[in-house]
């Protein structure tokens, strides 16, 4: 039933070991079977190790520990549940750092319900890309990639008239690209956007997920007031 990339046929039953792997451990591996499902390739699935790829943005997810194969060196992100392969890959000079997150998912059938009648959500445009370059303030704000990301179906926030935030998904299927700007901060812009991406994702069979960099407690306590479950075992972001 298990095996390497070079023993594991990809046949049409890989759907099902996939989704057989992720049971029996489905509070932390769902976005395993999110990743998976948005095209990524198994590299590696034994008895207590998943290693999926996907190969147009060279992103690996891994989950369990004995997870050696070709692919975790030469692809550009990878995201580990195993702390020992994320310093190991840091420190054979293979990736320059790691990231601490722990996963946050929406396990909801409908998406949460907020009102704040006066912002107004649209999706963003092409014509928007300066404004995001301008105010995303995280790894990952250069043109290409986010003007990719508008193309995937990004969201802005308006208020006073004013494109006062935005949000998106991440390459690999995440929710995040969260900014408000600073002067329309606490006014619940971050709690609509956030539920409406949660939306878009539930509309189109995804799983709504995201992952909070370590000590980030507004994260966590927006996550916890939209209704996320917490997965409190840490997965690292190296790259």
């Amino acid at each position: 039933m298990y095996g390497d990339k070079n023993n594991l046929a990809v046949t049409a039953g890989e759907k099902e070991l996939v989704e057989s792997w992720v049971r029996s451990a489905p509070e932390r591996c769902l976005y395993m079977l999110d990743f998976f499902k948005r095209g990524a390739k198994v590299c590696k699935i034994t008895k207590d190790t998943l290693v999926l790829l996907n190969e147009k943005y060279r992103i690996c997810y891994v989950s369990g520990s004995d997870a050696n194969c070709d692919e975790l060196y030469s692809t550009g992100l990878v995201l580990t549940d195993s702390e020992a392969l994320a310093k190991r890959l840091v420190a054979e000079g293979y990736y320059p750092d790691i990231m601490e997150c722990i996963t946050a998912s929406y396990l909801k059938k409908e998406a949460p319900v907020v009102a704040h009648p006066e912002i107004e959500i649209r999706a963003l445009t092409e014509n928007d890309l300066p404004f995001v370059l301008e105010n995303y303030h995280n790894p990952g704000s250069v043109e290409a990639h986010i003007r990719d990301r508008i193309q995937a179906g990004m969201i802005g926030g308006i208020i006073d008239g004013k494109l006062a935030g935005f949000v998106g998904i991440h390459q690999e299927g995440a929710m995040g690209l969260l900014e408000v700007l600073p002067e329309f901060r606490r006014r619940g812009l971050a709690e609509l956007l956030e539920c409406e991406i949660i939306r878009a994702c539930l509309s189109s069979g995804n799983l709504p997920y995201c992952h909070i960099r370590k000590g980030n407690a507004a994260s966590m306590a927006l996550q916890q007031k939209l209704g996320l479950s917490l997965d409190m075992t840490p997965v690292y972001w190296v790259g």
